[in-house]
């Protein structure tokens, strides 16, 4: 079965995060990958992606898209969100389900999030 249960159509998953992250400095980590790294200026909901624009330290704006991930996990103690694209936090470990996916991505290029979890955390000034 796939979990939905975290899923609203109407919410962006962790808008307290990143509304409470606004004009703060953010970085973007894929394990050990630093993505992305700016100040957090606005963000919004596009069809299945996160929108967010940055004000990057040259002083240029730079927009991206985040998949909406398939689970969230938020720690406001230590301003800190993890986005997990990983297929058992979309499949409750439905082992039937995962493998029907892996077949279907094998035809496709997968996204660089799939399996992975994104960290996202902000450095208050």
């Amino acid at each position: 079965m796939i979990n939905v249960s975290n899923t609203y159509l109407d919410q962006i998953p962790g808008e307290d995060f990143f509304t409470k992250s606004l004009q703060t400095p953010i970085t973007f980590n894929l394990g050990s990958k630093t993505l992305r790294k700016g100040r957090l200026i606005i963000f919004k909901r596009s069809h299945f992606f996160i929108q967010v624009s940055l004000l990057s330290s040259k002083n240029s704006i730079e927009t991206f898209e985040i998949p909406i991930p398939f689970k969230t996990e938020y720690y406001p103690e230590e301003n800190l969100i993890y986005f997990d694209y990983r297929l058992n936090a979309f499949t409750d470990h439905d082992e039937d389900i995962q493998d029907t996916i892996r077949y279907q991505v094998s035809k496709n290029t997968p996204s660089q999030y799939l399996n992975k979890i994104l960290e996202i955390q902000t450095t208050l000034a």
